[in-house]
């Protein structure tokens, strides 16, 4: 799925960026506008600093949570590694490449259409797309904004979306097909397309053992 950059980058900034959700699980801790971490430093390829590293190891791996800037580009594209140098428009090219093989991408923002609801039910032949769990530490994130509501100043929101001009280039060229609010070219459930037996592997690689044995017995008559 994708959302706009922007509110994307600002709503995980809040989630955990403001105050990391390890901190906010201790009882003690107080969430307060003087121990948050700002708005205005949540603007670099790994949240508040660049990505230096690019190991594999557990806590070095990329978290599209922890990133502030040309997030998906960097998400979808597999190629941000600092060492490896790889221009953001190259990344670009990789991700969108790697997107357009998607049989369906979701765009968060359309979810408050209920027409794109129905129409993504109808794909999936299912109900119930916006009944969802709770994300960790969201309760207490949430509580922590609302005790401290965000204030994004203008600068702040410009300088955002300068530094994600790629991730929007991205999201513009997947969802803009969906602007005016005509989703009648989203496919319809079909089951048929998922019959199991349509090619049963086994039964073929027995069919062929059988022909192959009665050749042999033709050949020996």
């Amino acid at each position: 799925h994708l959302r706009e950059p922007i509110a994307r980058s600002i709503s995980h900034f809040q989630y955990n960026g403001r105050w990391p959700c390890k901190t906010l699980q201790h009882r003690e801790f107080e969430p307060t506008e003087e121990n948050a971490y700002k708005l205005e430093s949540w603007n670099e390829t790994q949240g508040h600093e660049p990505k230096k590293t690019c190991h594999t190891r557990k806590n070095d791996v990329f978290r599209l949570g922890d990133c502030a800037v040309n997030c998906y580009t960097q998400w979808f594209g597999g190629l941000s590694c600092p060492r490896w140098e790889v221009p953001v428009e190259q990344q670009y090219e990789v991700a969108m490449s790697k997107l357009l093989k998607y049989n369906m991408i979701i765009v968060i923002d359309k979810l408050r259409d209920p027409k794109y609801v129905q129409a993504i039910e109808n794909f999936f032949g299912v109900e119930g797309l916006l009944e969802r769990g709770v994300p960790y530490c969201e309760r207490m994130s949430h509580k922590a904004n609302e005790k401290n509501p965000l204030v994004v100043k203008d600068e702040t929101r410009a300088r955002l979306t300068e530094l994600n001009r790629v991730d929007l280039k991205l999201y513009h060229e997947i969802s803009d097909c969906l602007e005016g609010g005509n989703y009648e070219d989203i496919p319809k459930w079909d089951g048929s397309r998922f019959v199991l037996d349509s090619f049963n592997f086994t039964q073929a690689k027995i069919d062929r053992q059988k022909a192959k044995a009665q050749k042999v017995m033709r050949s020996g008559e």
